[in-house]
């Protein structure tokens, strides 16, 4: 093994150890979140949730990651890409779900509150930069993936010379 890689190794695992402590906060908090929704059932807790559970699945792709590319000590492998590209999906996919809120009800609607005794707030569904946001990290993930394909054709072409 040559030296690149075992610097590889070192620089990564300190990456790996930083991972997966955050995986276990997001973890704890995606806990919170669950029983703070059990106890009083607001929908932001839903999408608290969501958005929690996507950063572990991250995480633990970021964190496959780094074990892989510990043990090979090569960055450009082609699971590697992989796992990329499905952490680029992931967060896509999630950027696109709508936020969930509770909003205070109108006059109008409270007035109907007095007879039916309704909750006086209602759900509303919105999209707001935050959803861009993730979006566009999953867009720039995936413009990686594919440098990693650029430096993976790299690697063999070095590979086979060497």
């Amino acid at each position: 093994m040559n030296d690149l890689s075992k610097d590889l190794k070192k620089r990564t695992f300190a990456d790996m150890i930083i991972s997966i402590i955050l995986c276990a906060g997001a973890a704890a908090y995606l806990i919170s979140m669950l029983v703070s929704f059990l106890n009083n059932g607001m929908p932001e807790y839903i999408t608290n949730m969501l958005y929690t559970a996507a950063i572990i699945l991250e995480l633990i792709m970021l964190i496959s990651i780094f074990l892989e590319i510990r043990k090979k000590g090569k960055p450009f492998s082609k699971s590697v890409i992989i796992k990329l590209r499905i952490m680029a999906v992931l967060l896509m996919i999630v950027g696109c779900v709508p936020n969930l809120i509770s909003v205070p009800k109108g006059p109008v609607e409270e007035m109907t509150d007095l007879f039916t005794e309704e909750i006086s707030s209602m759900r509303v569904i919105y999209f707001d930069t935050q959803n861009l946001l993730v979006i566009l990290l999953g867009v720039i993930i995936g413009i990686i993936s594919e440098v990693f394909v650029y430096g993976g054709k790299l690697q063999e072409d070095n590979d086979l010379i060497a």
